[in-house]
């Protein structure tokens, strides 16, 4: 199983395809996506990646959250998420994850929240 990614609803459009059918699709945008630690079955009970997006002042940090973002060496995160992998599935810690982390024509899940 992979990870999940923390992203931001940009808007709608559609694509066309090789036929001249028009599909909908969704734009997301990914911000600064970090892995900030792992979580193992030995230690937590499960194997999970706890990943940030965005930025934040350090100065709105508190001081245990400051503490974990200097741990995982990258700047305080906006969003901080929990994804529940497959042990083979682990990403380093620090590693950006990107769009290219999925492959053309995956299924995905997506849950939000409203403002």
């Amino acid at each position: 199983m992979r990870s999940g990614v923390i992203a931001q609803k940009v808007g709608m459009t559609r694509i066309f395809t090789d036929a001249g059918e028009h599909v909908p699709v969704t734009v997301l945008k990914l911000e600064k996506l970090q892995v900030l630690s792992h979580r193992t079955v030995e230690k937590h009970g499960y194997t999970a990646v706890q990943l940030g997006s965005g930025t934040r002042k350090p100065s709105r940090v508190t001081k245990p959250e400051r503490q974990n973002f200097v741990i995982a060496q990258v700047e305080p995160k906006r969003h901080v998420a929990e994804f529940r992998v497959t042990p083979d599935n682990l990403i380093e810690v620090g590693a950006e994850i990107t769009a290219d982390h999925f492959v053309p024509g995956q299924l995905v899940d997506v849950s939000a929240q409203t403002s």
